[in-house]
């Protein structure tokens, strides 16, 4: 292991250590924080808003494009999860001491970087930044403090994981959202069910019923078929 890593990974480990010692067994923040209502209303309620607040095809495109990047931006963070092995999941270390109100027993993805929930809702304050900038940057505030910083206080997460989730979901919203393809696709398919838009408004509902709470049904879907293909 090179120096540099070492130094990182040292960094790593004391960010988690300092941020648990001060709230890890704050079962009131912990309770805030894995609120679906409390945690998503800032970010669902802007993407509805800004959604019906104009109809031009342009901007309805380009949140169409962006909801996909999100899509496959928290695909890939569980697909890391589940086959890179960048660290171990902090509360399944036992050689961390940890002070926290989460109980240390076995999960289905041992890796954590990155994280799945701090992917999605950031690329959803990424949605929002490309539509309104002060709300994005309200919304992106909003991530870090209520839903992000929360999971390294507990131990779900290293400072490094939340950073990941960082990069990965933003930058792959601002890609779909600037490439002239997946907007023009979606722009033809608005203009396509014009008249017809009770349509598309159902399967936007769904969607964002789905990402609420990251996604229940998906992932019982994809772990059904997962235990199909091995059997």
């Amino acid at each position: 292991m090179s120096s540099i890593a070492a130094t990182i990974m040292g960094l790593d480990r004391q960010v988690l250590l300092t941020l648990n010692s001060i709230g890890g067994r704050n079962q009131d923040l912990w309770d805030l924080a894995n609120n679906s209502l409390f945690r998503g209303f800032p970010l669902f309620f802007s993407i509805v808003a800004l959604w019906f607040s104009s109809e031009q095809p342009e901007r309805r495109g380009r949140m169409l494009a962006g909801l996909m990047a999100i899509c496959l931006a928290t695909m890939l963070s569980v697909w890391s999860q589940f086959h890179t092995a960048v660290h171990i999941r902090p509360i399944l270390d036992l050689a961390i001491p940890l002070d926290t109100v989460m109980p240390r027993t076995p999960w289905d993805r041992t890796n954590s970087f990155p994280s799945d929930t701090a992917t999605l809702f950031f690329s959803l304050a990424a949605v929002v930044l490309v539509e309104k900038r002060w709300l994005g940057l309200f919304c992106f505030a909003w991530v870090a403090l209520i839903i992000a910083i929360p999971r390294v206080v507990v131990g779900l997460h290293y400072p490094s994981d939340i950073i990941g989730a960082l990069v990965l979901g933003p930058a792959l919203v601002f890609i779909f959202a600037s490439l002239p393809y997946p907007k023009r696709l979606f722009e033809c398919a608005l203009r396509w069910f014009d008249g017809r838009m009770y349509i598309v408004h159902a399967f936007l509902f769904i969607f964002l019923a789905e990402a609420f709470d990251m996604f229940p049904s998906l992932q019982a879907l994809g772990k059904m078929f997962a235990r199909l293909l091995h059997a």
